[in-house]
């Protein structure tokens, strides 16, 4: 091990660890720290994997927002257990996560999206989300009639646009070391107490 390598510090909760990884890729990560990757699967059993990003954790897990009617919405329907993989290449440090997603409150879903920035919003409403689109003009148009509608109003959020918690009973933290023996630590939630223990690269 060289001088200025590190292993990981057990924490007993390790959303604390999360936090404080989070906060460094924060400050080092040029674009979109809170970028990660969502895994779900699909009625025909098959992984599908994107890019979604964290607005939210506490103790109770991670939250994104997305339409219900699209690809990730309704595998998530389908079957409720799901990944999630942030890797920070600057902090060399990378965090694997597996847990159970719900739909959170309307309450916490209908303030996000409001302070979401207007066109935005309006993008919400105008796209039907992994269905075939035909030409691109028809959503510029249907973007411009949305607008238009709501003009001088408030936009409402749609009851298909939610906010997802996905509450992990598996956190995996990988740290990038010499010689490929990568630091790991895994916890793992058994009778809602988490437990940790290192493992081999």
């Amino acid at each position: 091990m060289l001088d200025n390598e590190k292993f990981i510090t057990i924490h007993t909760n390790p959303i604390d660890l999360f936090k404080i990884w989070f906060e460094l890729a924060i400050k080092s990560e040029t674009n979109n720290p809170n970028a990660m990757t969502l895994s779900s699967i699909s009625d025909q059993y098959k992984p599908n994997s994107r890019i979604v990003l964290l607005k939210y954790f506490d103790n109770k897990g991670f939250i994104f927002y997305t339409n219900s009617n699209s690809k990730k919405g309704k595998d998530i329907a389908f079957n409720s257990f799901v990944s999630l993989n942030f890797y920070w290449k600057t902090q060399k440090k990378q965090i694997r996560i597996e847990g159970e997603a719900e739909i959170i409150n309307s309450k916490d879903a209908n303030e996000y999206f409001n302070s979401r920035p207007r066109e935005s919003q309006i993008g919400a409403l105008a796209s039907n989300q992994s269905a075939v689109l035909s030409d691109r003009s028809l959503l510029i148009k249907k973007t411009d009639e949305i607008r238009k509608k709501y003009e001088n109003t408030e936009i409402p959020r749609p009851n298909y646009w939610n906010g997802y918690l996905v509450k992990p009973n598996l956190i995996e933290f990988w740290q990038e070391m010499q010689n490929r023996l990568h630091d790991r630590v895994e916890y793992k939630k058994i009778e809602n107490k988490w437990v940790s223990n290192r493992l081999f690269p």
